[in-house]
């Protein structure tokens, strides 16, 4: 069933009992709201999910940022989404849960680290599948002890092998705990990105 939050559509889904932070699922472009719930039920069977669908038509799909016709991340959107992603993660908490944690793929992995670096009190750690910087070259607000997982792949057709490295080190220098890896393979997700992500999460 799709529920509507904070001008957001979403499904629930997974464990609804025990008081664990829900994940937050962002899905990549052209997903939807379907798009990563096998997935976080591999690595989270747990927690509850919160599958969104990104407010952006795109591609037979939906996305949560514009790019502009070069590719390039349309920078004034995604701001302005990440500040919608906020009012989101903030509703959430006002309705009972306990801050959430973001698990973003692709565009939803862009767009997760931009809502993280607006409010990262609003979330308690993020899991950044195939991850871009949406700030690449600038320095970071703090971000003292916020958990991230930053899993990149060699083969990623639409991503350089230097883009992992570029936002861990953004993070970490800006005080995060991050745990970086780049895989083999392209830019969908396999096994390994399923056992990573499980075992950061239940380490947590």
């Amino acid at each position: 069933m799709i529920e509507r939050l904070a001008g957001f559509q979403f499904a629930r889904a997974g464990a609804v009992a025990g008081g664990r932070a829900p994940l937050v699922l962002l899905h990549g472009s052209g997903g939807s709201e379907d798009s990563l719930r096998g997935f976080a039920q591999a690595v989270a069977p747990d927690r509850p999910h919160l599958a969104l669908r990104g407010p952006l038509d795109w591609e037979g799909g939906h996305a949560f940022f514009r790019r502009n016709p070069d590719r390039t991340l349309d920078r004034a959107d995604l701001a302005a989404q990440a500040g919608q992603l906020c009012g989101f993660l903030a509703a959430l908490v006002v309705e009972g849960h306990p801050p959430p944690l973001l698990l973003g793929y692709s565009n939803g992995a862009i767009m997760a680290t931009a809502a993280l670096l607006r409010g990262a009190g609003l979330s308690a750690g993020a899991v950044l599948l195939r991850p871009l910087s949406p700030c690449a070259g600038e320095a970071l607000p703090p971000l003292d002890g916020y958990p991230a997982l930053l899993l990149g792949a060699v083969a990623d057709a639409r991503r350089d092998p230097g883009d992992t490295p570029q936002l861990a080190g953004q993070l970490l220098q800006a005080g995060a705990l991050v745990t970086a890896r780049l895989l083999p393979g392209g830019h969908a997700l396999g096994e390994a990105d399923a056992q990573l992500t499980r075992g950061w999460l239940a380490g947590l």
